[in-house]
């Protein structure tokens, strides 16, 4: 269970409707989830593939957060299955890319669809008063989101990182 005591209650009260949300739309997700023949590394590739373009074995592996020796043999294995390719570098030779393969795109945006469309349908039934509150919610929290560096208390002080291909997700570098 998630801890929220540290936080105001009207902060507490946002945060929990949020975590019942997500824990609603993930168990919908997962009846069509469930039925991929695939793990959890594997689907966890293929979306951080999805979200980012031209990534190296190692710029995957740090997105994942894992070894580039694991993440090599989910690659393979993606490749096995058609979802990946693997390309050489049109401006790097000695780098080779990491994509997806069409089937991979269709069977990504699939699943970001089927989120999609529920959230959809949910906010279908909203009244207009909810919806329009909802949309201005989501719209200040964007706006919070773009204007600061919400970065993890655990990475004290420093510079943020900024996403690059090696590092899509500006992850903070081990030992760094």
């Amino acid at each position: 269970m998630h801890d929220f005591s540290a936080y105001p209650e009207h902060i507490r009260k946002a945060l929990a409707s949020q975590v019942e949300l997500s824990r609603y739309l993930g168990s919908q997700q997962m009846q069509e989830w469930a039925h991929l023949d695939l793990t959890m590394g594997q689907l966890k590739t293929l979306m951080v593939l999805a979200g980012c373009h031209d990534l190296t074995v190692s710029g995957v592996a740090e997105a994942l957060r894992l070894g580039k020796p694991a993440t090599s043999i989910l690659v393979d294995r993606l490749v096995q299955l058609q979802f990946v390719q693997r390309t050489e570098d049109p401006h790097d030779r000695r780098r080779t890319l990491v994509t997806l393969t069409e089937e991979g795109r269709t069977l990504t945006a699939r699943l970001r669809q089927g989120s999609i469309d529920l959230i959809a349908r949910l906010a279908a039934a909203l009244d207009p008063a909810d919806l329009a509150a909802w949309e201005r919610g989501l719209a200040a929290l964007l706006a919070v989101a773009q204007t600061t560096n919400a970065e993890p208390e655990s990475r004290q002080g420093g510079a943020p990182l900024a996403p690059t291909s090696e590092n899509p997700l500006g992850h903070q570098k081990a030992g760094a």
